[in-house]
């Protein structure tokens, strides 16, 4: 049995395998997001075969062909399927949907627990819960899945994202970031793109969107003060970026979440 909640841009469904069953090889028309609840699964795609237990959450680009053997025990499990034209001028999200990962536990095991528990209650304002849960889902998937890079990147372009990593909230120029890494700044403009498939500036832009979300989430501060505190030269500019990049403006985005 499968309870499905849809709410903008996500259907959201809750269901149960049966222990030793298997899914043949299939694909879904939109790319996913599988949290397992308890149990577990071994799935095989490309070759590969990985395994899936309690807590896993994994994401699985659209139509990309996979199959699947459950455990001995029955398996529970959430599966999210993105609309992501919703998200085709939100580049970091875009990517994060069309890459396989896996991970456990951290920051996205924990809104992945709390969206499962706001679809299993019977509260009416839960689909609203569900919306904002999800997208702070994706937001945090999109961090955990690295700037994509060309094989044999430079040490000094892998030091100078490491330094963007550490200092985007203080004001550092192209030419001040490559004096640090010792190459011409056009070098490292040119360099970075060609790697990483964004600028320098989108990089810093990136990142301080993704501290704006966690003080959004996380604490009661004003926008005003949030937007000076993530690097924004107001609460405008703030909004302006932050929709860009997230989908929805940093005030509908905290009303989501909470």
């Amino acid at each position: 049995m499968v309870q499905t909640t849809m709410v903008p841009g996500f259907a959201l469904r809750l269901g149960v395998h049966s222990g030793r069953s298997e899914m043949p090889r299939h694909s879904h028309d939109d790319p996913t997001i599988c949290y397992v609840i308890r149990g577990g699964f071994t799935e095989y795609s490309r070759g590969e075969a990985a395994e899936c237990g309690s807590a896993t959450l994994k994401v699985t680009p659209a139509g990309e062909p996979h199959s699947n053997r459950f455990g001995d025990a029955d398996t529970q499990g959430l599966r999210i399927d993105v609309d992501r034209s919703r998200f085709a001028e939100i580049p970091d999200i875009y990517r994060t949907l069309d890459e396989r990962q896996h991970t456990r536990g951290g920051r996205a095991g924990q809104l992945a627990r709390h969206l499962v528990g706001e679809l299993s209650a019977s509260d009416p304002t839960g689909s609203i819960a569900a919306e904002g849960l999800a997208l702070e889902l994706l937001v945090e998937l999109a961090r955990l899945t690295p700037p994509r890079r060309q094989p044999n990147t430079p040490r000094w372009l892998l030091a100078a994202e490491e330094l963007l990593r550490e200092e985007f909230l203080r004001s550092m120029s192209v030419s001040a970031l490559a004096l640090e890494v010792g190459v011409h700044p056009a070098t490292l403009a040119r360099a970075y793109r060609r790697h990483f498939g964004r600028t320098v500036g989108e990089r810093v832009r990136e990142l301080r969107v993704e501290h704006a979300t966690r003080a959004l989430s996380e604490t009661a501060e004003p926008l005003s003060v949030i937007a000076l505190k993530s690097g924004f030269c107001d609460q405008s500019h703030f909004t302006n970026v932050f929709r860009r990049y997230v989908g929805v403006t940093p005030a509908a985005y905290r009303a989501a979440v909470r």
